[in-house]
């Protein structure tokens, strides 16, 4: 029986909580992992528990994600507890906590990255970020990520619809496209909070 490998992301995770962070991603004698056999990496209850247990052990990927400076300058030791697998710049809330939000050419960025592809190397883990172009992906292999986030299904879902969107314009088609670059204002029918208490 193949037994599907898994990876658990944790961010906002301050240094001190780490090890627990592992822990909670492992079963005992590894951690504390709660069990529960019927979800899909356990084949909903096909698997013996002790089975599925030495299976999600061995073959969970923890991953720690780094969104802030402080996270940034503790990499090489948030590396070296044993358990992680991965360390993970998280760009977009780094940006806006760094308040260049979005900018992901700033050096900031590049920065981060350097820093923490040096503690993933000289603590032999690796590292990884999501890449929104080739350009972003081809700089982070460049610098040793051996894992790249490309794209979210939603995005993929959202791409798909707007080149249905310019295939079908030529017959006469038009549609309401209300995420295409669409402004976000205080009266907007989307997001309004007083919409959502009402």
């Amino acid at each position: 029986m193949i037994l599907p490998a898994h990876t658990f992301v944790a961010s906002a995770v301050p240094f001190a909580r780490t090890g627990a962070t592992v822990r909670w991603a492992k079963f005992a004698p590894l951690g504390c992992r709660g069990f529960d056999g019927g979800n899909p990496d356990g084949l909903y209850t096909a698997v013996p528990i002790a089975e599925y247990i030495a299976h999600a052990n061995r073959e969970t990927l923890v991953c720690i994600q780094l969104e802030e400076q402080h996270a940034i300058d503790l990499a090489e030791a948030i590396a070296a507890v044993p358990g992680v697998d991965v360390l993970m710049l998280g760009p977009a809330d780094f940006s806006i906590l760094s308040g260049i939000p979005g900018d992901f050419g700033h050096p900031m960025i590049l920065n981060a990255m350097t820093k923490i592809a040096a503690a993933a190397r000289k603590t032999g883990k690796h590292w990884a970020r999501p890449a929104s172009n080739l350009e972003q992906a081809r700089l982070a292999l460049e610098l040793g990520a051996r894992m790249i986030f490309h794209i979210s299904d939603l995005v993929i879902v959202k791409n798909g619809m707007e080149r249905m969107q310019e295939q079908f314009a030529p017959l006469g088609f038009s549609f309401v496209n209300r995420l295409a670059n669409a402004p976000i204002s205080s009266n907007s029918p989307v997001l309004s909070r007083e919409s959502a208490f009402a």
